[in-house]
């Protein structure tokens, strides 16, 4: 993946049922996992589809007539690259600038505090 671009809720909910599927999905398999109220038509779903194909998230295999997509990155890497995108936008890059903003406002239970300095001891 060259540059890597951000993608919309709507293409997140898409990419949330392509992460849960074990191997390749179609686009009928998609719209059969989404939510009832999003109820969107196959043109939609498709759209979504080839946005997240232009971004390099997914890639497509044409069986047959239809498209099977698969994630070009686990949702955990694609999770590492919004963090890191977040830290870099609202704290300058800064990582102890994160930490500061959640001890200020009392985000960090002691749970997380000490999971936080098992995984720093590692």
């Amino acid at each position: 993946m060259s540059k890597w671009q951000r993608i919309s809720e709507a293409e997140k909910q898409i990419m949330e049922i392509v992460w849960s599927h074990d191997g390749p999905i179609t686009t009928a398999e998609i719209i059969k996992g989404l939510p009832e109220d999003k109820a969107w038509k196959q043109n939609t779903v498709i759209t979504f589809l080839a946005r997240l194909m232009e971004k390099g998230i997914i890639k497509a295999t044409r069986v047959g007539k239809a498209n099977h997509y698969e994630a070009c990155l686990t949702e955990k890497e694609y999770r590492n690259l919004e963090t890191r995108q977040f830290i870099q936008d609202v704290h300058r890059g800064s990582v102890s600038g994160l930490i500061s903003a959640l001890c200020d406002n009392g985000d960090l239970k002691k749970e997380d505090i000490e999971e936080i300095m098992k995984r720093l001891k590692e």
